[in-house]
């Protein structure tokens, strides 16, 4: 069933834990609020009587303001996660001291009008708030994506809740009476409190510890000025009436139907009784409406789901007002209590927020309690009062539901101005938020097709301004409607520019289909390469020509000038010798060749030319390599996993990368040969396996595979201590400083990776905020944080590991070494690095490790002197060492120059030691030194950006020089991977162009 469920929702492994926590509240508090519902308006409307419920509503009207203005004082006043929790409890302690008056009355006869007023209010407040308190914290404790996917569970379980709370209310009510059923309720409330708590502690806890958000400078605005904003805005005055008339349609026909079925039950437990079976009709309908309720919302969009239901609210009061004197007087005003019901808070209430979507975003949620707290008590205040005319003046139910119908008329009419109004905002919010717009007009544009947004788009395609008009297409080409295809073709008459090919990428195939058969040979045959290429992928995809035509086609494709035609050809041909002949050709030819059949390769999952795609990966062009690795990913399967894995050895961050990215792509095939790699002592394989592993794999494989490696890795880090600690006690500095180095850089990937695995058992936003809590350095914060990780957050293991690990770090800091005689932290070292260092420290015998490890001993050296230079502090010992591997050792003697001026200089040398003068000499022949340079400093690094001849000279000076040098490929790459190594390269230029203006200066 849980997998049914999971398939159903597409539900992922982090919304599972949360949808069975969570989803017990909502389940729990939908049963409690209907029971609520239902028993104390059974008290209320048989004690007092329904001619009294518009004088509470009256009330509620009143004092609506004052506790929205206590709510939101105490919550800015206290913690989220304890008002969440107070909030809660209070409703429960209101439930119980509420009950236990009633039993008190129902015993001893005792009988007093102002406690039931006060059981009213009290109740509605529950009732009312509550909901507002599961959804708030539903939406707090999950991100937007995740709450998309989940939010429809909890829907789903608050309405089986209220099914179950009509089956015990309609059944218990005539055995246990209204009493203890009122009871019941705050008793069921107060089970879900566990798991509410455990809820705010795991998922909204975390995101509370570090606060510096809330020290940010934000815009303080009154509520005066969203008051006066709000007033001028015909939109917005037109969406306050909606919600002021809709929920005052709603209390008018619930007035309806409690006053028609006090007319026929006579008892409070028939009473009871009726409400809940119809609360159970009433959530069988909710249950069959959320089932496609996303669906519909969409398909008719926010405006026109609102319209919608005021048609429907029409109807119901049409019916009522003819029927409400008759014999079916019960059965259709209680259709029309339920479906006004169902629609108001399952459709109307989400379809509001939309209207508010064009508003400024810092400014979105004043606007939208601003309208909500006017609407709110108004919409109240009108209903009561429209009630009142029957149960104060007299008119009969009839003429009432008349006058219901007068405001359902109203109601319409709004929604029909709404609408064209917020046609308007949208086509506004188009003209002026361009660079903001693109996400929510795709949102709109799949759910509202409409004449007005139609043209504004073409509009935008005459402007002058290329962007926008870009911008446009490229809307177009993301939602492609044949709407569009004729004005499309007529733009792409009116350019021949990149706009050309971008107005026909936006065409949908059925404008490709109605093309006359010259105009499509036209644009076969046009001078734009990318025009072509999109004129036969069209061609080909929509097969609008006869057979012999196509293959015509094809052939003049595959032989066009243009790689980016012949590619379409070789997307769309039958696997043959001839299509295999002519990939193994572009691979062979390197560099876009390469590239682009790689890319066809993998697209086709073209298994016979595996082997021709491997040999890419020994070329020395790094593009190729990367789109060789990502075409193997496509294809798939064990072979694929193995050869990847072991291609980490010696790889970079990029390559790196793209490994992982290929493997995750090869799909959950490539687990049983993955399996094997999460064992490797190597950190590159360990590392990428168990990440690769956490995406493909399934919550067994992670339990039983990854977590025990995962835990594995972590208790190894005491033997890396123990090393350094040798490495320490033979008094090598540099030695000493390296391990630590590296041992800091083991553990924090090997935590990146742990916190990675706990995310699928737990939140993706409460996890790095729980893991930056026990990292805090605030004794406090990190203890708050250790006390939630005890608590466990999913996998016991991985708690009780991560918890000890952060424990012992604790008690440690600031001792030096870590103790070795905690038993859950022993290993044996694996990492080469440290292995290396050891012996070359003398801390341990080389021999079977010298083997081994020579590779990394050979580099230690440069390292060490890496290290030392400020480019590249901030780089790991592993980077370093591959930037080792490529940085080669040279000797110049004195006189001789690292860089002549007016040649090409494409290296980036750094001086070991030595000194290097830097000069220049201008057209007059005058010569001047820019500076003396000396050990790790460098020079060359102007050559990186550009091919043009050196503007200075760079010569040793006194004695011999010893550089490294990096030739200047290998360190643009070396740039682009480390963004710092950039920076460093920016401020030396810097400061040798500030050395040259001061040269300068004094030479003027």
């Amino acid at each position: 069933m849980l997998t049914g469920i999971q398939t159903l929702f597409q539900l992922r492994y982090e919304d599972r834990r949360k949808v069975w926590v969570m989803g017990t509240v909502f389940f729990l508090a939908g049963i409690s609020e209907m029971i609520n519902y239902t028993s104390f308006m059974a008290i209320f409307n048989s004690r007092i009587g329904t001619q009294y419920l518009p004088m509470m509503y009256l009330i509620e009207a009143i004092l609506l303001p004052l506790e929205g203005w206590l709510l939101s004082f105490f919550s800015q006043r206290i913690a989220k996660p304890k008002f969440m929790l107070g909030l809660y409890s209070f409703f429960i302690s209101i439930g119980l001291l509420n009950g236990i008056v009633l039993l008190i009355f129902r015993f001893a006869g005792i009988q007093w009008i102002g406690f039931y007023i006060l059981l009213f209010l009290a109740s509605n407040f529950v009732v009312r708030q509550q909901t507002l308190l599961m959804w708030s914290t539903a939406f707090d404790l999950c991100p937007t994506q995740q709450a998309k996917r989940v939010m429809p569970i909890f829907v789903l379980a608050a309405i089986v809740g209220g099914i179950i709370a009509g089956v015990i209310s309609s059944t218990l009510a005539p055995l246990l009476g209204p009493e203890l059923l009122y009871m019941l309720a705050a008793v069921l409330l107060m089970l879900g409190l566990p798991n509410f708590w455990r809820s705010i502690k795991q998922y909204l806890l975390p995101l509370t510890f570090n606060k510096s958000g809330e020290n940010e400078v934000k815009d303080t605005v009154s509520s005066l000025y969203y008051l006066k904003q709000t007033l001028r805005s015909p939109f917005l005055l037109t969406v306050i009436g909606i919600m002021t008339l809709m929920p005052a349609v709603y209390f008018l026909i619930e007035y309806q139907y409690f006053t028609s079925a006090q007319e026929v039950f006579a008892t409070e437990a028939e009473l009871t009784s009726f409400y809940g079976l119809m609360v159970i009709i009433l959530f069988c309908a909710a249950l069959l409406l959320q089932l496609f309720a996303t669906r519909l919302m969409d398909w008719l969009g926010a405006s026109n789901t609102i319209f919608a239901i005021t048609i429907i609210f029409l109807g119901c009061f049409l019916f009522v007002s003819f029927l409400v004197s008759s014999e079916m007087a019960l059965v259709v005003v209680s259709i029309g209590y339920s479906l006004i019901y169902l629609l108001l808070y399952y459709f109307a209430e989400p379809s509001y927020q939309f209207f508010f979507k064009m508003l400024p975003i810092q400014h979105r949620d004043g606007f939208r309690y601003t309208a909500q707290g006017i609407a709110a008590s108004a919409g109240i205040l009108l209903g009561s009062l429209v009630s009142m005319l029957h149960s104060e003046v007299g008119i009969s139910l009839t003429w009432q539901a008349v006058i219901g119908t007068c405001l359902a008329v109203a109601l319409v009419m709004l929604a029909w101005g709404a609408r064209h109004l917020y046609i308007k905002e949208l086509v506004r919010f188009l003209e002026v938020s361009t660079d903001a717009a693109k996400d929510f007009l795709s949102e709109f544009l799949e759910s509202m097709k409409h004449d007005r947004v139609r043209r504004s788009l073409m509009e935008q395609l005459k402007q002058s301004d290329e962007t926008v008009q870009r911008f446009t297409l490229e809307l177009l080409s993301s939602q492609p409607d044949h709407v569009f295809s004729k004005s499309l073709w007529e733009y792409v008459k009116l350019h021949t520019d990149e706009r050309r090919a971008l107005g026909i990428a936006a065409i949908h195939p059925d404008g490709w289909r109605e093309l006359a058969s010259e105009t499509m040979e036209e644009l076969l045959q046009d001078r734009n390469e990318n025009v072509r290429a999109i004129a036969y992928r069209q061609l080909f995809a929509t097969n609008s020509a006869a057979a012999a035509s196509l293959d015509n086609s094809m052939e003049a494709a595959r032989t066009d000038e243009s790689m980016l035609v012949q590619a379409e050809a070789w997307r769309s041909m039958e696997e043959s010798s001839v299509l295999l002949d002519d990939l193994r050709r572009m691979l062979g030819e390197g560099m876009e060749s390469a590239v682009l059949a790689s890319q066809i390769i993998g697209e086709r999952k073209l298994q016979s030319l595996y082997f021709d795609v491997m040999m890419c990966l020994l070329s020395q062009t790094t593009i190729v390599k990367l789109n060789a690795v990502s075409a193997m990913g496509k294809m798939g399967g064990s072979e694929v996993v193995s050869s990847l894995m072991e291609l980490l050895v010696g790889a970079d961050k990029e390559l790196r990368l793209a490994i992982e990215e290929a493997l995750i792509e090869g799909g959950a095939a490539g687990m049983p040969e993955l399996v094997r790699f999460i064992s490797s002592p190597n950190d590159e394989i360990w590392r990428t396996a168990v990440s690769v592993a956490n995406a493909i794999g399934s919550d067994q494989e992670i339990r039983e595979i990854v977590v025990p490696s995962c835990i594995q890795r972590l208790q190894a880090l005491s033997a890396s201590h123990a090393v350094t600690a040798r490495i320490e006690a033979m008094n090598k500095q540099e030695w000493t400083g390296l391990a630590k180095s590296r041992v800091e850089e083991m553990t924090a990937y090997i935590l990146d990776t742990i916190w990675t695995i706990m995310i699928r058992f737990g939140d993706e936003r409460s996890i790095p905020q729980l893991r930056r809590a026990v990292e805090d350095p605030d004794e406090e914060i990190r203890d708050h944080g250790l006390e939630i990780l005890s608590e466990g957050l999913g996998n016991s293991k991985l708690d009780s590991t991560l918890l000890a690990f952060y424990r012992e770090r604790s008690h440690t800091e600031g001792k030096g070494t870590r103790k070795q005689s905690i038993e859950s932290f022993e290993g044996e070292v694996t990492d080469p690095w440290l292995q290396a260092l050891a012996v070359k420290s003398g801390a341990v015998e080389g021999g079977a490790l010298l083997m081994n490890n020579w590779e990394y001993l050979s580099a230690l050296d440069k390292i060490v002197f890496l290290k030392q230079v400020s480019l590249f502090q901030e780089i790991s010992i592993e980077e370093l060492g591959r930037v080792a591997s490529i940085a080669h050792e040279k000797i110049y003697h004195d006189g001789e120059f690292l860089i002549k001026q007016g040649e090409a200089s494409q290296a980036i040398v750094i001086i070991i030691e030595g000194h290097v003068e830097v000069s220049g000499k201008n057209e007059d022949g005058t010569e001047g030194t820019i500076g003396i340079l000396g050990s790790k400093q460098t020079i060359g690094e102007a050559g990186l950006f550009d091919d043009l001849p050196s503007l200075v000279s760079a010569e040793v000076l006194f004695d011999d020089a010893r550089v490294l040098e990096i030739e200047g490929v290998e360190a643009a790459r070396l740039v682009r991977l480390y963004p710092d190594i950039g920076i460093g390269l920016l401020r030396s230029i810097s400061q040798r162009l500030r050395s040259l203006e001061h040269m300068l200066l004094k030479l003027g």
